[in-house]
């Protein structure tokens, strides 16, 4: 195929073939993944049902793991190949209930209330940066009678709902950078 500039021709399957040539040879590499190593999740709450439990404190790691992998870190196993060790403490861990009854109407609201502390360091052990997130979940119910005097027990879907978004703005204070 030639093209006809005026008294030029110029063959394009020669270029074409060079540009074809060059393609493998572009970067196209992403940005080196960083590794980051979950060290130690703390339960260090004082006060409740929760105080010195270990399966909270097991479970907030996996979710950190969970969250760090969603956000393209890559989780190792040893301090050795980290780039940055996470540690992070549970302070506070609360239910809030308000009950309000007029005649026959009646409403629970339930709000979880979950405060954590997260350093962020090199595998040195040097503090990079420190953040303290708090997060919620409120849970209301309402009926025109009064089926349930409460329990006393904690809603899982609450406290779920509550880690997972106290891990998920821990992480975010933690690593991402402001432009």
């Amino acid at each position: 195929m030639k093209y006809n500039s005026g008294s030029l021709y110029v063959s394009l399957l020669p270029l074409l073939c060079l540009f074809l040539l060059l393609i493998p040879f572009t970067d196209n590499r992403t940005p080196q993944q960083k590794n980051v190593y979950v060290a130690s999740v703390e339960n260090k709450i004082k006060i409740g049902r929760l105080t010195a439990n270990k399966n909270l404190a097991f479970g907030c790691k996996n979710i950190f793991q969970e969250i760090l992998q969603d956000k393209d870190f890559a989780i190792v196993e040893s301090l050795e190949n980290a780039d940055y060790v996470l540690n992070v403490e549970i302070l506070f861990f609360d239910v809030n209930r308000t009950k309000r009854n007029i005649s026959v109407f009646h409403s629970d609201v339930e709000e979880t209330l979950v405060t954590m502390r997260g350093t962020l360091s090199d595998k040195n052990g040097k503090k990079i940066k420190e953040a303290v997130a708090e997060e919620s979940s409120t849970e209301i119910s309402t009926s025109t009678l009064i089926t349930d005097e409460g329990s006393g027990k904690i809603n899982q879907q609450a406290l779920s709902s509550a880690t997972k978004k106290t891990c998920e703005t821990l992480i975010n204070k933690l690593l991402t950078t402001k432009k």
